[in-house]
C-alpha cells in the first residue's frame, strides 16, 4: 500500500471521533490489527471496511479504500476529498457548468459521431475526459456525504 494513502483509515476513525480502543471494539477487531491498518503495514479486507464505513459513519472511506486497494479502481475512480456541504454542491454545479460552458458535450459528440478516436482526436477526448473526471469527483464527494457532515 502507498504511503500517502495509508492515513485513511486513522483519519475516519479520528473524524467520527473514536479512539482505537473503542473502535477496535466496535468493528471485533483487536487494537493491534487496527493500529497495523492506520500504519500502512496492513490492508483491510473488504469486510473489515464496511464494518469501519458503518462505525465511522463515512462512504467516502469506502472509495478511499477501493481507490487503495485496486490498481484497476485507481484508474477508474476520481481522487475525491472530503467537503462540508455547500463547497460539494457548488464544485459539483461549477464542474457541470463548466463542462456545457465549454460545449464539451458537442465536443464529445464530434469526436465520437464516426465511431472512431482517430490519433488527431485523442488530445481533445482526453481534455474532455478530464472535465468529466471532475464531475465525478465532485458528484461522488457529494454523495458520499454522511449525516453528521450535511
Amino acid at each position: 500500500m502507498q504511503n500517502d494513502c495509508t492515513n485513511i483509515y486513522q483519519s475516519a476513525r479520528k473524524i467520527a471521533g473514536l479512539t482505537q480502543e473503542r473502535a477496535a471494539e466496535l468493528l471485533h477487531l483487536s487494537v493491534r490489527s487496527l493500529a497495523d491498518y492506520e500504519a500502512g503495514q496492513r490492508l483491510p479486507g473488504n469486510d473489515v471496511v464496511t464494518d469501519m464505513v458503518t462505525v465511522y459513519n463515512s462512504k467516502l472511506l469506502a472509495v478511499q479504500h477501493l481507490r487503495n486497494s485496486s490498481r484497476f479502481a485507481r484508474d477508474l475512480l476520481p481522487d475525491v476529498k472530503e467537503m462540508a456541504l455547500p463547497e460539494a454542491v457548488l464544485t459539483l454545479v461549477d464542474a457541470v457548468y463548466s463542462f456545457a460552458d465549454d460545449r464539451l458535450d458537442r465536443e464529445l459528440i464530434d469526436i465520437a459521431r464516426d465511431g472512431v478516436i482517430s490519433e488527431d482526436e485523442w488530445e481533445r477526448f482526453d481534455h474532455v475526459i478530464d472535465k468529466i473526471r471532475d464531475i465525478t469527483a465532485a458528484a461522488i464527494a457529494l454523495a458520499t456525504m454522511s449525516r453528521g457532515t450535511m
